[in-house]
């Protein structure tokens, strides 16, 4: 069931991509550089940001006047950071998806893997506290969710619910405290990033020119269509019902608002942890891993440069041989590709699964015979490309509408040598026909360009004219989807054999279109279009007619008396105004309080003291729904934590109002409960 979804899945990105490609080319499709187009944006967020640093005032007061009072460029700035940090997720979460459906997440690519589910839950974070910095009405509820998620983990001191119960709570230090966060968290992403590709060779990390200018250029118009703006200056008086958020950061937030703290944590943990874990699902095969064999190892380094995932290094010699280096392999990072084989033109480095010797006999077994008056052609496969499943007869290898095509399958074509084409050639094939991954989406990354580059003669080994025409030798790009496009390049081919025709180039990759065209730039325009929508979407947190009581205190119950015995030798040991009379234990009794509304008891419950031996303060926050109008609210509250008898009272007649709150707190220097501002 799980590899049958998988398997869906990759099919149904494949026909999604096969289609763009016919509208951009495979060098301009955004599905092939979605990475890339997350550094895009990221680059844009980090320069904008920067700016926003000189504009943006540290403070309760004036924070949300500094965001209001901007000139054009100043409010462009802003809506680039808001838009792009969007872009940046959207394209993180689609790459995610499109590499766990192509396959390209396990073995050695576990650790980009791992690195991008943490990148996302950082630029998760980033957008989070973003948002807090505005402080506005939709931020001043992100502030207080947040603080009521943070402190189901019981690691400060006093609630950080707290610092969000009335206007006069909050303060400048909590403002520099999430400002300090939002700009030194960039720091550990970009190590992130760095993490992400250290494991791969020439990482794309920018989009073609032609897409770069294009999403740009999209990003800078919604910019100017639609600036971002702010819900309302933050009034903790106000009890903000329904405005738009921006569900590509704070789609946890609905969620918050209707469940409990525990219920967001265990969703985010149990998600972060699947997603991570992912890589182990599936029991991974156990390939050979390129073995060097150093007799023959001439240091050429051309298997350390043609690797794509950095597994290959270069040392000193350790042999004795008249060469400076040598090549070893890390074989926690070798993919099995077999790229650094194609790539060695002394045999100095094999599959020990597939070694060069195994596939010299095998093409010399396919090529030894002719079954039909066709062009006897060796078909060199892809492992990743056509689904031969269907298609090729497991006994003779050939393909059954084809019998005069025989199959040879490599992990990958550019692990093919120019040396095997010639004895292909000289065993009695006709032509050779290499059949890749589709273009610019190669599983191995780079295989269709080394290939095409040994064959144009302008990538070692090189094809030698003299050995074999150029014009016998042809390759195509096929996705698992392009059977049949597949089926009609071979026939084509085994004609042009027949006729004797003679292609200029050897191996061409079909572009339908080398520029952005103006159904390009429509496509693009979709997803600007579902960044915008999603990026203030209305949602009803509480109903508008609503007012809300809230319920906070912070004060210590009494000690519990325990009459404890001390010995001559602790009582010297005590200040001398403490001699002469027994200690009490630092441990307080829970506070308890019952808070009623029209004789109606809505909260009873008992508040632990703080500290690890419950010797501080109890802290309580509660929120209560509650219907427009004058309600009576009486609260009781027990320092021992008595049911029965309390310490403090309050009753008195309230009018609530639409989405409004009032918030009631204790006072310990009047020892009486009053209504914050």
């Amino acid at each position: 069931m799980y590899r049958s979804s998988l398997a869906l899945g990759h099919k149904g990105f494949l026909i999604f991509e096969d289609w763009l490609n016919k509208v951009f080319s495979p060098r301009l499709n955004p599905m092939y550089y979605l990475g890339a187009i997350a550094f895009l944006f990221t680059w844009i967020v980090f320069i904008s940001g920067l700016y926003l640093m000189f504009v943006y005032s540290i403070s309760v007061e004036k924070a949300y006047d500094s965001l209001q009072e901007m000139n054009w460029f100043n409010q462009l700035m802003r809506s680039l950071h808001r838009y792009a940090s969007d872009g940046a997720m959207i394209a993180l979460l689609v790459h995610l998806v499109r590499e766990y459906f192509n396959d390209r997440y396990r073995r050695w690519r576990w650790v980009a893997w791992v690195t991008g589910v943490a990148l996302i839950l950082i630029y998760w974070g980033l957008g989070v506290t973003g948002y807090w910095m505005v402080w506005d009405q939709r931020g001043q509820l992100i502030a207080r969710l947040s603080a009521e998620l943070l402190d189901f983990i019981p690691i400060w001191g006093e609630p950080l619910t707290r610092a969000f119960i009335s206007n006069d709570a909050v303060t400048n230090l909590l403002f520099i405290g999430v400002i300090f966060v939002h700009i030194a968290v960039p720091t550990i992403a970009l190590f992130l990033l760095w993490l992400h590709v250290i494991r791969i060779s020439r990482p794309v990390i920018n989009p073609p020119k032609e897409l770069l200018i294009t999403i740009t250029g999209l990003t800078v118009v919604l910019c100017f269509a639609y600036p971002a703006t702010s819900v309302g200056r933050a009034d903790l008086n106000l009890f903000a019902a329904r405005f738009g958020i921006d569900w590509w950061y704070l789609v946890l937030y609905p969620f918050l608002a209707s469940y409990p703290a525990w219920g967001a944590w265990a969703l985010t943990i149990a998600g972060t942890g699947i997603l991570t874990a992912l890589p182990w699902f599936i029991k991974p095969g156990n390939p050979g891993k390129a073995k060097v064999v150093l007799p023959k190892c001439v240091g050429c380094e051309l298997c350390f440069k043609d690797c794509p995932y950095e597994a290959i290094m270069m040392r000193k010699r350790t042999d004795g041989l008249p060469y400076k280096e040598e090549a070893i392999v890390v074989e926690t990072r070798c993919a099995s590709c077999g790229l650094c084989v194609g790539a060695c033109d002394f045999h100095a480095i094999d599959l020990p699964d597939l070694t060069e010797e195994m596939i010299y006999k095998e093409i010399q077994q396919l090529m030894s015979f002719k079954t039909t008056e066709e062009p006897n052609i060796l078909n060199v496969a892809c492992g990743y490309g056509v689904n031969m499943k269907g298609l090729m007869a497991p006994d003779t290898k050939a393909l059954k509408e084809m019998p005069n095509v025989k199959v040879l399958r490599l992990p990958c074509v550019s692990m093919l040598q120019p040396v095997m084409i010639e004895i292909a050639m000289k065993s009695g094939a006709d032509g050779v026909f290499i059949s890749g991954c589709q273009a610019k989406d190669c599983h191995f990354r780079e295989g269709d360009n080394f290939i095409e580059g040994r064959l144009l003669n302008s990538r070692p080994p090189v094809l030698r004219k003299k050995a074999v025409d150029p014009t016998r030798i042809r390759a195509g790009w096929f996705s698992a989807i392009h059977s049949r496009k597949f089926l009609e390049d071979l026939r084509r081919f085994a004609n042009d054999i027949k006729e004797d025709k003679k292609e200029v180039k050897v191996s061409v990759h079909r572009y339908i279109r080398e520029r952005m065209t103006v159904a390009g730039i429509i496509f693009l325009a979709i997803p600007a279009a579902l960044t915008l929508v999603f990026s203030d979407y209305p949602y009803s947190f509480y109903r508008q007619k609503d007012s809300m009581l809230m319920f906070s205190f912070k004060h210590s119950g009494k000690h519990i008396a325990e009459e404890k015995k001390l010995t001559p030798e602790e009582l010297m040991k005590l200040p001398p105004h403490m001699r002469g009379r027994s200690a009490k234990s630092g441990k307080r009794y829970p506070v308890y309080a019952e808070v009623e509304i029209d004789g109606e008891k809505i909260i009873s419950n008992s508040y632990t003291a703080g500290g690890l031996k419950a010797e501080g303060s109890a802290y309580a926050y509660e929120k209560i729904i509650v219907t427009p109008g004058i309600h009576k609210v009486k609260i009781q509250m027990s320092d021992t934590d008595s049911r029965d008898q309390f310490d403090y009272t309050y009753e008195q007649e309230l009018e609530f109002k639409p989405s409004r709150q009032i918030c009631i707190d204790f006072s310990n220097a009047t020892k009486s409960f009053f209504i914050r501002n």
